[in-house]
């Protein structure tokens, strides 16, 4: 099992403990872990240039350090992207990264493995609500056509992890453990979701249509996939 884990923060505080307590309890010394840091693994702030759209991601200013991560995300068999509630949404940090890979999202030049992997979503707060954030996320990841995203929302009711009260760390606990079992058992059967093949083929009949010509670079990604023929992602490994 391949896991990349993309955290958005480089403290490890209460969101940070929620991962690990997945992770400990999903994968084995067998299993591979990439792990980032953000901001500090992460790129500068997009610029809004579109290069990564009409020319190609390589031509992204900050493509040395979006490319390393955006990699590992299509390496990765599972995906983890977490981020404490800040103002009701993401980290800034967090949000950066996954503006520069807006080209990866299937409106766009898709990766094809990502049909058939799982994501995993996590998100704390100190006291409001964290469900929206944790959806936020999950979305992202939905729309670069991820089969199956665990949303992972929690309210620690604390300023940090050695604030938190026993019976907060148990349930903790317990909801790490229902999320791994989860996981395990759909990266055990993986396969592209209904939501995935349906986005698929309204882009498809897009990318497929003259009007697609105003963006050669996405056209072109989609044919030589294939997929405007009848090759389909989740047939085949994918690139």
């Amino acid at each position: 099992m391949k896991i990349t884990v993309i955290h958005g923060q480089s403290h490890k505080g209460v969101t940070y403990t929620m991962t690990r307590e997945v992770l400990k309890r999903l994968a084995d010394d067998q299993d591979e872990i990439r792990e980032y840091f953000l901001p500090k693994d992460g790129p500068d702030f997009c610029c809004g240039c579109n290069s990564c759209f009409i020319k190609g991601e390589e031509y992204c200013p900050a493509a040395k350090k979006v490319q390393p991560i955006a990699k590992a995300m299509e390496w990765a068999d599972i995906i983890f992207l977490d981020s404490p509630n800040y103002v009701m949404e993401m980290s800034g940090s967090m949000k950066n990264f996954l503006d520069h890979m807006a080209y990866r999202w299937v409106t766009h030049r898709p990766c094809g493995g990502m049909f058939k992997k799982v994501g995993v979503v996590f998100c704390s707060s100190a006291g409001a609500p964290a469900g929206h954030t944790a959806r936020s996320l999950a979305r992202q990841l939905k729309w670069m056509s991820v089969s199956r995203v665990y949303c992972f929302p929690f309210v620690s009711n604390a300023m940090g992890i050695s604030d938190m009260k026993a019976k907060k760390r148990e349930m903790l606990e317990r909801k790490a453990a229902r999320i791994a079992a989860r996981v395990r058992q759909r990266s055990e059967r993986p396969g592209a979701s209904l939501r995935g093949k349906l986005f698929f083929y309204v882009f498809r009949k897009m990318q497929s249509s003259p009007g697609a010509a105003w963006n050669p670079v996405d056209r072109d990604w989609w044919v030589n996939q294939g997929w405007t023929g009848k090759t389909r992602p989740w047939r085949r490994t994918g690139v």
